[in-house]
């Protein structure tokens, strides 16, 4: 009988995917009890949203609240950001207008990730470069958690 490796390989890809479902739930948990720790502490309603996908989005502009972004005011992030997220994944698949959108899509949430660490930290930049290049932004949440808004954001919808 000949070995020819493919048990090991196929080892290897086993534990290898098991560490990576690890990381990936150790990141799932810190993002919702960040993110539901930042809502309870303002006082919004429905916290444990957090920790719900797609609605955690939904907690995250609440936390913003508007951003301006080239010139141009948002408000209502608490939309805007799970319609874009969702809007991106569906548009990914049309060919050069997906790259594009999501390219979009890429620039607006590393703004709004400068501002909500602008709103919780004096580190905003090194926060999220971090984030961005190292995947980091779960754990930064989680440290953010306990931090009161160094300013109050404008409410949605005021001009």
């Amino acid at each position: 009988m000949m070995y020819d490796g493919s048990g090991a390989f196929w080892a290897a890809m086993g534990v290898l995917s098991f560490m990576w479902f690890i990381v990936f739930a150790v990141f799932y948990v810190l993002k919702s009890l960040g993110i539901s720790a930042l809502a309870a502490n303002r006082g919004l309603e429905n916290p444990w949203l957090g920790w719900v996908p797609i609605a955690d989005l939904y907690v995250l502009g609440m936390l913003v609240g508007s951003m301006e972004l080239f010139g141009k005011r948002l408000d209502n992030l608490e939309i805007i950001l799970p319609v874009s997220m969702l809007a991106g994944f569906l548009l990914v698949w049309i060919p050069f207008i997906g790259q594009l959108a999501w390219l979009a899509i890429t620039v607006f949430f590393v703004i709004f990730t400068y501002r909500l660490f602008e709103m919780y930290t004096d580190n905003a930049m090194i926060y999220t470069a971090v984030s961005v290049l190292l995947c980091l932004f779960p754990v930064f949440l989680f440290i953010i958690r306990n931090n009161q808004p160094l300013f109050q954001p404008p409410k949605s919808g005021n001009n």
